[in-house]
This record gives structure tokens, C-alpha cells and sequence, in this order.
């Protein structure tokens, strides 16, 4: 009986409808075994019992070993997806900048000034050193030995003072991209407006990590779709539940634009499915992103 038992248990384990026919098959072996005896409501129950418990107990190991397994691929999903996300925000953008810079290079007549001529190698030679760097936090997040980063963990506190500080290294991180970025741009001929707003209360780390991504994304797009000689312009406000970033330029001819344009894309998916908006519009010539991103985060 008891082998009978274990034999129900590990079936509903493995194969539930299995483990579900053997568990009848059981019951139906006992009440023929039992049928010589009068058969009483209360012997009926009991065998009954006695066959789903193992049943259950199979069924229940079976759906918690399923939740594991969809936790896990979820989890497996959620790490290519921010692996692609990375390595396009990231190398990617790096490379295509790079491409510009020789573009722009070879476009122009060679300096006879030998230092600017150096600073213009030493200028590349950034470039290819950060995209190796990226690299390098790439192929370790892959090997799962990334160290933690130095992004600051938002921790409830009531001390104003760390508050405060907290905020004030957040906002220096947000300004420290946009003045990389501006002077990337710079160093292609663009000119624009780069606006960043205040707020009141820290960022979570998610939504951090989500908006430097966007920001390097969104000058990376208009390094290379937009027009050097037409203004840019980017700002980024907060009000008490958003983050509100909007981005305009003008686009340059068709036939020199560099990328495949699904940086933009992906964000726009990661954004939505948190309640935000990403609306991007595309009149004639002129290009203008108008995105929000909720501060608590709520996943569709």
C-alpha cells in the first residue's frame, strides 16, 4: 500500500494526468478489495483521502517546481533583455560615434596644426577605450561576476541631510551624461539646448538606471540622425509622480543616417509596460520624442 501510494505521489509529481489515473485506479482496487465487506459511508471516505493526499501532495509539488521554473525564465528574459539594452546604449552608441568622428575627419581637410591633429587622435582613442571598457562590464555581467556598481541604493531614511545628498548625487550623475554627451556632440558640429530639471525626492535605482540608459540613447540618436547645422534640444522636468523628458531636431538626408533606429524601440517597450508614454512624431523633417516614466513603477 504504501508503494501504491509513493507511486501516486511521484506520478502526479511528474505527470499529473498519470499520476490523476493511477490515483483512480488505486481507489478502484480498494473499494474491489473491500467489496467481500459492508462498505460504509465512512470507509469510502477514508480511501478516498487516502488516494488524494498523495495526489495533492504530487499536484502541489508539480505547480510550485512549475512557478519556479517560469520565475527563472522570467528571470533568464528580464537579463537579455537589459544584456541587449546594454550593449546597444553602450558599445553600440560608441562606435557609431566613432564612425561619425571619421566621417567628419576624412570629410575635412588635415590640420596642419600637429596638436590638433593630436587632439583629434587622442579624441578617437577615448572613444575606442570607453567602448572597450563597456565591453569588458558586458562580457562580466554575462559571467555573472559583475561586482556591484557604484550606483547610490535608495534606503528610507529620515535624515534630511543624507536626503538631500542623495538627491544631489543623483542629479550630478544625470548632468555628468548630458555634458558627455553634449560635448560629443559639439565635437560633430551640433549645437542645442540640454535642460535638466530638479526634484524633490530621490530616484529609485530602476528608474535611474532606466533614464541615464534613455539619455545616452537619445543623444546617441541624434548623433546620428539629425542635422549638425540645425539646433537640438533635450530636456528632462519632474513633477511629483513623472519623469518628463522630451528631444527635438531636425532630421539630415535619408541616405546618410547611421543605425538600424531600435534603441528607441526597446525603451519604448520598457517604458509602456510600467504605465509610461513614448510618443515619438516625425513631421517632414522635424523629429520630437515626448516620453514620460511613472516614479513608482506599475509592469503591465
Amino acid at each position: 500500500m504504501i508503494a501504491a501510494l509513493t507511486s501516486i505521489a511521484v506520478l502526479s509529481f511528474v505527470k499529473p494526468r498519470l499520476g490523476a489515473a493511477s490515483a483512480l485506479a488505486a481507489l478502484a482496487a480498494l473499494a474491489a478489495n473491500n467489496m467481500q465487506n459492508n462498505l460504509t459511508s465512512s470507509n469510502i471516505v477514508g480511501m478516498i483521502i487516502m488516494c488524494l493526499c498523495p495526489l495533492s501532495l504530487g499536484f502541489s509539488l508539480n505547480l510550485l517546481f512549475a512557478q519556479r521554473q517560469a520565475t527563472a525564465t522570467l528571470r533568464q528574459r528580464l537579463d537579455r533583455e537589459h544584456t541587449a539594452r546594454h550593449l546597444h546604449d553602450t558599445i553600440s552608441n560608441d562606435l557609431a560615434y566613432m564612425i561619425l568622428r571619421i566621417d567628419q575627419a576624412s570629410r575635412s581637410d588635415c590640420p596642419a596644426d600637429r596638436e590638433q591633429y593630436q587632439r583629434q587622435l587622442t579624441d578617437l582613442r577615448a572613444i575606442a577605450e570607453t567602448a572597450l571598457d563597456h565591453t569588458h562590464q558586458v562580457i562580466r555581467q554575462l559571467e555573472r561576476t559583475d561586482k556591484p556598481d557604484d550606483r547610490s541604493r535608495i534606503v528610507k531614511t529620515n535624515n534630511d541631510d543624507k536626503t538631500d545628498r542623495k538627491i544631489e548625487q543623483q542629479r550630478e550623475r544625470l548632468d555628468g551624461i548630458i555634458q558627455s554627451q553634449r560635448r560629443r556632440l559639439g565635437g560633430l558640429g551640433f549645437q542645442g539646448d540640454d535642460i535638466l530639471g530638479t526634484f524633490d525626492h530621490p530616484l529609485a535605482d530602476d528608474i535611474l538606471d532606466l533614464l541615464e540608459g534613455l539619455l545616452n540613447e537619445l543623444y546617441a540618436n541624434i548623433a546620428k540622425h539629425a542635422a549638425p547645422h540645425e539646433w537640438y534640444a533635450v530636456t528632462i522636468s519632474f513633477d511629483r509622480r513623472h519623469v518628463i523628458i522630451s528631444a527635438s531636431d531636425v532630421l539630415k538626408d535619408e541616405a546618410v543616417r547611421l543605425g538600424l533606429g531600435s534603441g528607441l524601440k526597446r525603451y519604448r517597450t520598457v517604458i509602456e509596460s510600467m504605465s509610461g508614454t513614448f510618443d515619438i512624431t516625425d513631421d517632414s523633417d522635424n523629429w520630437n520624442a515626448n516620453i514620460t516614466i511613472p516614479l513608482s513603477v506599475t509592469r503591465r
